[in-house]
C-alpha cells in the first residue's frame, strides 16, 4: 500500500489542505513579484491627471479649415517638378504662416523593395534610375519610437516621382493634413536631439501622438493634441513623455496657472516640459527667448526674463523653465548647449526627484559650479532660499 493510501483520513484531509495552502502562498508570492517587475520597468505617472488647460487656451477649434474628422491620407497644398541631370528627388515642406518652408525629416518612403528617407532638408534621394521610370511612394508617421494617430492608425500619405525630376511637395502647418507633418516634425526632432546628446537607451516605449484631441496632455505613454501647428505646445506634450521615461522626477497633477504657485513637484514637472521644448526649438543664444502659442493668455511666453509679476519661489513652473535654461544657456566655459543639456540629464535620470531645490542638489553634484548654481538660483526664483544637496 503506498503512502497516501497510509495515512488516516482525517490525516490525509490535514496534507492535501496543508499542500493547497502551500501551494496558494507560491502562486500569490510569484504573482506580487511579477507584478513588482512591470510596475519597475513601465513608466508610470504618479497623481491625478495634469490639467494643461491654461497652456494651450483650451481652443474650440481643434482643426482649422474642417467640421469633420481630419483624413488619415494627407494631401499636400501645393506641389512643383523641376528637372534635374540625374537620379529622382522628393521634398517635404510645412509651410508656416510667417511663410517659412520647415523641412520634414524622417519620413520612410517605400516603393516595392525602395526605401529612402528624408534627411535635415526635407530631402529623400533616388541616385540612380531608368529614364522615364516612375516610383510611386508611400510612407506612414511611424517609427520604432513615436507614430502619429488618430487614436487608432497613423497618418500616412502617398506620392509618384519620376526619374530626372525634383518634387517639392508643400502642406500648410495650420491645414488638417499640415498639422499632422507638424507633429511629426517636432517628435522626430526630439529623437533626433535626444539621440545626439544622450543616446536612446532609455527610450524603452513608443510614444503616441493622439491628433486631433480636445484637448492637450500626457497620459501614460500617449500624447494628445489639439493643435498639432502649436509647436510648442507639442514639445512641451513631448516633454512630459520624455522626463516619464527618463523617471527625472515626480510628477504633480489637477489644474495650474503658468504665473501661479503651487507644489513643487507639479511646477518642476511642468517647467522641465517647457524647458524641454525651448531646448528643441528655440535658439540657444536667444536674447528674448519666447514661446509663440504657449499660454495664450499670455503670449508671447518669454522664459528669457520672467515677468515680475510672477510668482516667485519654486513652486512656479515658469521660474523652474527659465532656471534650467540658464543652465544651458549662460555656460561661460565652451560648452555646447547639448553638452549642457546632456548634464543636467545625467544629474536627475532615475532620481524621480521630489521638486527643483532637490535638483538643483543634483545638478551641482555632477559638476555644476556651486557659486554659478546659486547665482541663478537667485535670479530666477527671486527667493533667498538657496538650492542645497539632498
Amino acid at each position: 500500500m503506498d503512502a497516501i493510501q497510509s495515512l488516516a483520513p482525517n490525516r490525509l484531509l490535514k496534507v492535501m489542505r496543508t499542500d493547497a495552502n502551500i501551494a496558494r502562498m507560491k502562486l500569490t508570492s510569484w504573482m506580487t513579484i511579477a507584478l513588482l517587475n512591470l510596475i519597475l520597468a513601465a513608466p508610470v505617472r504618479a497623481g491625478r491627471p495634469t490639467d494643461d488647460s491654461d497652456l494651450s487656451g483650451n481652443s474650440a477649434r481643434l482643426h482649422s479649415d474642417s467640421t469633420l474628422a481630419p483624413s488619415l491620407d494627407l494631401k499636400p497644398d501645393a506641389s512643383d517638378r523641376s528637372q534635374i541631370d540625374t537620379g529622382a528627388e522628393l521634398r517635404v515642406e510645412l509651410l508656416r504662416r510667417d511663410g517659412a518652408a520647415l523641412p520634414v525629416a524622417g519620413l520612410t518612403l517605400h516603393a516595392g523593395d525602395l526605401e529612402i528617407t528624408t534627411d535635415s532638408t526635407g530631402t529623400a534621394r533616388i541616385s540612380e534610375c531608368a529614364p522615364r521610370a516612375t516610383y510611386r511612394l508611400q510612407t506612414e508617421l511611424t517609427h520604432s519610437r513615436i507614430r502619429v494617430t488618430d487614436g487608432s492608425s497613423p497618418y500616412r500619405f502617398r506620392t509618384s516621382i519620376d526619374c530626372g525630376t525634383r518634387t517639392v511637395l508643400q502642406f500648410t502647418e495650420a491645414g488638417d493634413s499640415g498639422q499632422a507633418l507638424a507633429i511629426w516634425r517636432i517628435a522626430h526632432l526630439g529623437l533626433t536631439k535626444l539621440e545626439s546628446a544622450i543616446g536612446l537607451n532609455f527610450w524603452n516605449k513608443p510614444i503616441e501622438f493622439i491628433w486631433p484631441e480636445d484637448g492637450d496632455y500626457y497620459s501614460f505613454g500617449t500624447v494628445h493634441i489639439s493643435r498639432g501647428d502649436h509647436w510648442d505646445v507639442v514639445g512641451h506634450e513631448m516633454g512630459h513623455a520624455i522626463y516619464d521615461l527618463g523617471r527625472l522626477g515626480a510628477f504633480g497633477g489637477g489644474s495650474h496657472k503658468i504665473d501661479e504657485c503651487y507644489s513643487e513637484a507639479l511646477a518642476l514637472s511642468e517647467g522641465w516640459a517647457s524647458y524641454f521644448s525651448a531646448w528643441l526649438s528655440v535658439a540657444i543664444d536667444d536674447a528674448d527667448a519666447q514661446f509663440e502659442y504657449m499660454v495664450p493668455r499670455r503670449a508671447p511666453l518669454r522664459f528669457e526674463n520672467v515677468p515680475l509679476d510672477v510668482c516667485n519661489g519654486p513652486t512656479n513652473e515658469w521660474r523652474v523653465t527659465s532656471f534650467l535654461w540658464d543652465l544651458i544657456d549662460r555656460s561661460d566655459d565652451g560648452e555646447k548647449s547639448e553638452e549642457s543639456f546632456a548634464m543636467l540629464w545625467r544629474a536627475l535620470q532615475g532620481t524621480r526627484t521630489s521638486g527643483i531645490r532637490s535638483a538643483a542638489g543634483l545638478i551641482e553634484r555632477a559638476g555644476f559650479s556651486k557659486e554659478w548654481l546659486s547665482l541663478i538660483w537667485d535670479l530666477n526664483f527671486r527667493t533667498p532660499r538657496a538650492p542645497t544637496i539632498p
